[in-house]
């Protein structure tokens, strides 16, 4: 605008020029004075050009360093912006609470962590270019005098600012390693625990199956007398009591396991609820089963019944439990029930309810019949009606005990008890009815 008005007023001098020159052609009397005075108008106006001119070239001189600062204010903004995050969300990393319960998971954040450091050299170049931006900036505002009004139009974020949180960042760096190595060394431990526990968990457990089977063998085979196999039973239960100090030690372990806050075990299969639960039946199935051989060997010698008739006893049952479960199953019992003479085909609905009769009062595996009294008194019309319908069978029945324990099984057979849960079978009528070829004469005369 000045530079236009300034040659709006050019002709106006050149027209005072002019007159002058024309007054000089003229030879006007004071033509000196209007030469002098016409110099110095073209003096003055020859400097003001100059001036105008000098202006002009600074103030385009300082709007090319204006230009420039803004794009380095512009590029300052850029970078600094996306650092800025870098820093805030590598604290935030770097104070962030890891939750773990591998080795592998706290290797994988130890694998991570390396990566950032290993980011921190070129991180740091990063700084130092955005630094430079700044201090360029700062000297050409020195070297220039430039007067900057306010601060980076573009970005808030000043280099004080940059240079705190990358301190904080390199703060936070050893002490994150800190807490990995320590993590490291708490989740190595941790491993040690679990492996020493799945260690002693997979040979007690499958010890304890194996015992559990070995008690049920015994107490289903026929081989030597009754004596020898309480003899066997109580050495059982006494390598069963001596085991005691691996389960306690394995106790120590599953406590030291638990105050660890550890609460997964890839190593084995076993919990301790599950030994426990395990130790328990195994301690009761021994203690049972030792009671059970006691009973019968009292019931022999109170009945008279000899070795003989108790090994028929015990083939009858074993015919009958092909499974060797030491329990009858639906199928097993149909078997038993026809071996005695029932007519119940292939009617579902009578082998369910004859299953789940029996089932309900066949609870013991050889128990003495003074056993089953507390369940005969209370009922003696009805037992006497069952031995008048069964006069016919029992006539032809070998002896007089096995008769008496038929009469027992039958009144058993009709007898509703209030439990609604069957407990599983253990005893098999025909024990007390045939001989174990007789058993597989009447199975083959049925077709079984």
């Amino acid at each position: 605008a000045f530079e236009s008005d300034l040659a709006a007023h050019q002709d106006r001098v050149e027209q005072i020029a002019a007159i002058a020159q024309e007054l000089n052609e003229l030879d006007y009397y004071d033509s000196p004075s209007v030469n002098a005075r016409c110099q110095r108008i073209c003096d003055q106006w020859d400097s003001l050009g100059a001036l105008s001119q000098k202006r002009n070239e600074a103030l385009q001189r300082t709007e090319k360093l204006l230009e420039t600062i803004d794009q380095l204010y512009l590029e300052f903004a850029k970078r600094a912006a996306p650092f800025n995050n870098w820093m805030e969300g590598a604290m935030e990393d770097l104070q962030d609470t890891f939750i773990v319960h591998t080795i592998e998971e706290i290797q994988g954040l130890s694998t991570a962590h390396e990566q950032f450091k290993a980011t921190l050299p070129e991180a740091d170049k990063e700084r130092m270019a955005i630094l430079g931006i700044h201090n360029e900036i700062a000297k050409i505002v020195q070297t220039y005098h430039v007067n900057m009004a306010g601060t980076n139009p573009y970005t808030t974020i000043n280099p004080q600012e940059i240079n705190a949180k990358w301190d904080k960042v390199r703060q936070l760096v050893p002490q994150r390693d800190q807490a990995l190595i320590e993590e490291h060394a708490r989740q190595q431990n941790n491993e040690r625990l679990r492996r020493q526990f799945a260690t002693q968990a997979n040979i007690i457990g499958p010890w304890i199956q194996n015992k559990m089977q070995e008690i049920g063998r015994i107490s289903i085979e026929m081989h030597g007398t009754l004596e020898d196999q309480l003899t066997h039973l109580r050495q059982y239960e006494k390598s069963i009591v001596n085991y005691k100090p691996k389960i306690d030690q394995l106790e120590g372990d599953h406590q030291l396991i638990q105050e660890a806050l550890i609460f997964d075990n890839k190593h084995t299969n076993y919990t301790m609820e599950h030994i426990r639960v395990g130790w328990e039946q195994l301690l009761t199935t021994i203690a049972r089963t030792i009671n059970e051989i006691e009973n019968q060997i009292l019931t022999r010698d109170a009945k008279g019944i000899s070795q003989e008739q108790l090994n028929e006893f015990r083939a009858s049952f074993n015919h009958f439990d092909r499974d060797h479960s030491g329990t009858l199953g639906a199928e097993e019992f149909k078997a038993c029930l026809i071996s005695l003479g029932f007519d119940i085909g292939n009617d579902a609905q009578v082998l369910n309810r004859s299953h789940t009769h029996a089932v309900r009062g066949l609870t013991v595996f050889f128990s003495p019949p003074f056993a089953l009294f507390p369940f005969i008194l209370p009922s003696l019309p009805l037992l006497f009606s069952s031995m008048l319908s069964c006069l016919n069978v029992l006539l032809r029945l070998p002896y007089l005990a096995t008769s008496t324990l038929w009469i027992v099984v039958v009144f058993l057979l009709t007898f509703q008890p209030l439990s609604p849960h069957p407990p599983p079978i253990f005893l098999s009528p025909s024990w007390f009815c045939l001989s174990p070829a007789d058993l597989v004469e009447e199975n083959r005369n049925h077709g079984c």
